[in-house]
Formats: structure tokens, sequence, C-alpha cells
């Protein structure tokens, strides 16, 4: 949430980016696809950006390594475990019309979640496959269509036992537990333009559920009222703990939430040396997609080297997103699907500053240089229609385990 300038040919609308493929390319910050044609792997490490109506799979030799990379990338490496539905999923000629499952399973092979590039433009197709393909045959036993719906995959994220739980809030009660979180009461953009201001009276609990809402008001000179929590007085974490948030998010162009953490202490310097981990962030302007990042001095979007993939939801609705924090990773699920890793190429702080203690931060931002980018002239509520009512940010648990 520390930023961000416009994320350069990644975050620009489908349309944008496929117009931006050469400069993309030529940019002195931007990388290009390692090689071309089918199985070719980009060149950035777990990126996933969709480009295009079809953003589709392959699952190569090289697909798991976790990659390390200085320069962005237009495009880069999916995660292999995201594909659509395989009920859902448009079966090849090939197979008899067989689903994935049946044919893989009638050669005692399994039905694996994969991605191939398409053409070269760095395009992907997400799809399904057997997990030892036969010589001959296509690749992709069966092709999602995006358009059909998010794109989806299996659960691999294990239930943690109640034992393991060290920090949790349920938000029941009539009132947040001060114990728990404080409220941020500030504004004046945060570094990233925002146009709220935070205030205690914008969160309420009710049936067991916080609702943060950003609204249409006056303020300080700030169109817009909102609310940021955070447990920096109160708990902290590091290495060794998986985060689950269950939230449910607003879809109103100019709305910007996130659950994301910081350190307490600043051992590596200012923002980005000693890090930033963003388990969720959604942007209105770009609908049902969301993010995870991390920031360090090595990998930041000053540099257009920050570390992130998105994935294909849908945000209105409730799921559950987790951070699994180990001694040398970072992963992120959506719903116990794996859809982001981060494994550094080496350990210095400069890419690695996550050996230390950091907070939960929950928030929903108004504007700003990514989540208003789609929004123009004056940043007043009454010319941007999404703010006719309020928008709201739901969250129905908080819980950190011990791994």
């Amino acid at each position: 949430m520390l930023r961000r300038l416009a994320k350069s040919c990644a975050l620009a609308s489908v349309a944008t980016v496929l117009a931006q493929e050469d400069a993309c390319a030529s940019a002195p910050e931007a990388g290009q696809c390692a090689a071309r044609g089918k199985g070719a792997v980009p060149k950035n490490d777990h990126l996933l950006i969709q480009r295009g109506a079809r953003a589709v799979a392959r699952q190569g030799a090289n697909a798991s390594a976790p990659g390390d990379f200085d320069s962005g990338s237009c495009l880069g490496m999916p995660d292999v475990k995201q594909s659509c539905s395989t009920s859902g999923c448009k079966v090849l000629a090939h197979t008899d019309g067989r689903s994935c499952t049946q044919y893989c399973q009638s050669s005692g092979r399994s039905c694996v979640a994969a991605w191939e590039e398409v053409a070269d433009n760095c395009d992907v197709q997400y799809g399904w496959q057997c997990d030892d393909p036969l010589p001959g045959t296509s690749d992709l036993l069966c092709e999602c269509d995006l358009d059909a719906g998010a794109i989806v995959g299996e659960p691999t994220l294990p239930e943690m036992p109640s034992s393991s739980l060290v920090w949790s809030d349920e938000f029941d009660g009539y009132w947040l537990d001060s114990s728990k979180w404080s409220h941020v009461h500030a504004g004046g953009g945060f570094g990233n333009s925002e146009k709220q201001f935070y205030t205690r009276s914008n969160t309420h609990l009710s049936n067991g559920v916080l609702s943060i809402t950003a609204k249409c008001q006056e303020h300080h000179g700030h169109h817009f009222t909102s609310a940021k929590l955070t447990t920096h007085y109160h708990a902290h974490w590091g290495p060794g703990h998986r985060v689950d948030v269950r939230a449910k998010l607003p879809q109103g162009k100019g709305t910007w939430p996130a659950i994301w953490m910081l350190p307490i202490d600043k051992v590596y310097g200012e923002w980005p040396r000693s890090g930033e981990i963003d388990i969720m962030e959604a942007v209105g302007c770009t609908a049902n997609r969301i993010y995870g990042t991390i920031h360090t001095e090595a990998y930041n979007h000053m540099k257009h080297t920050e570390k992130y993939s998105s994935l294909a939801t849908s945000v209105g609705d409730w799921h559950t997103y987790s951070l699994v924090w180990e001694a040398h990773q970072l992963r992120w699920y959506v719903d116990g699907v794996h859809f982001h890793s981060f494994v550094p190429s080496s350990f210095e702080s400069a890419k690695w500053p996550f050996d230390q203690q950091f907070y939960l931060i929950l928030n929903l931002a108004v504007g700003g240089s990514w989540g208003g980018q789609c929004v123009h002239g004056t940043p007043s509520c009454h010319k941007w229609d999404e703010f006719q009512q309020d928008q709201v940010m739901q969250v129905d648990f908080a819980r950190v385990y011990k791994l």
C-alpha cells in the first residue's frame, strides 16, 4: 500500500497493455520473454497478468523454479496450480470427448493445471493436461475460457489445528477490541495521493463482521472518509507464521482495499528497505482481480521491480486471503489455492528484509496513484458515481498461526 505509480504496462487496461507491447519490451526497466513459442518460460518470476481475452496455461520443467530477476516484465510466470475448473474447461478433440481426468486416468496418469504460451506475444493459455504428456499429443487437453469465469484451482493449503493459533479476532461483540487494534486518525495522501481521511467512526461491528466504510464526506479538507486499523502497538509476527483473513471487498471505481504488513522496527532503513508484504490488494479500477506483492530495497515500484502476482476472482464474494511466511519463502493463497510465491536469489536485506517482526494492517483507501487511476477530474465524490453510496470492506476474521 505504500505506493504507487501506475505499474507501467502491467496494470494498464488490457487494450492499453496490448498497445504498449513494443514500448514495454524496449523500455530499459522492462524485460522480454526469455524465449518465444510453445513451452517458452517468460522471464520474470511468478508474475501473472491477464493479457487479452485469453490468459491461459502450460506446466513445464521450470514452472515451479522460483527464479529471481532484477528487471520488470510485461508478463511473467503463472503459477501452474491456477486454472479454470475442469468441469468448465473446453475439451480438445483428441480426447474423444472425455474429460481431462477421465482421459489421464485411463493411462494411469493425473490431470493437472497447466499453461502454455500463445503465439509469440507473451500471452498464455490456461487449461489442464496429464502430468506426463504422451509424445505426439497436444500439451493441453482442455482450454479455459476466462470470459466464462475466474481462474480457480485445487486448494493446497491445509487446515491449521486450533492448537497452533497464536492470535485472532473473530469480531464478535459490539465494538472493536482495543487490545488488538488501533485506529489511524490521519489524512494527507500517504505517499500515494490518496483522497480519504481515516477516522475512528468509519468502522463498526455487527453479527460477527467488521465493516470498514468509505464515505463521501468532507473532513479536514478531504472529500472522503474511511478507516485504517493496525496491530502495531499490540501484536507482531515474523517467519514461521501463517496469516488468514476472510474478507469481502467493495468494487466501486476508486476503491483500494488492502490487507498488508509493515515492520515494527525499521532495522534496514526507511521504506522500502525494511520491507512491505501485501497479502491482498484490490482496486476498483481493475475489476475482480486481487494482487499479492512484496516491496524491498531491490524490489519496489520506483525501480519497476516489485514482485507480485494477480489472480482473477470475484472480489465481491467472501474469500480467505492467506500468507504463509517461512524462513526463506513467502507464499500467497486465496481460499487455500496457491497463486504467488517469492524466493529471493540471495538473502541480504536488500532482497529479503523479512527476517524481522511485522504487524498487520486492514484499510480501505480511496483514489490515489493506483486506486484512482481510472477516475479523472476533480476528486469530488459527486463526480465519482460509485460513491453515491458507501463503499464497504467487510472482514469476518483475522487469524495468525504458528507453523
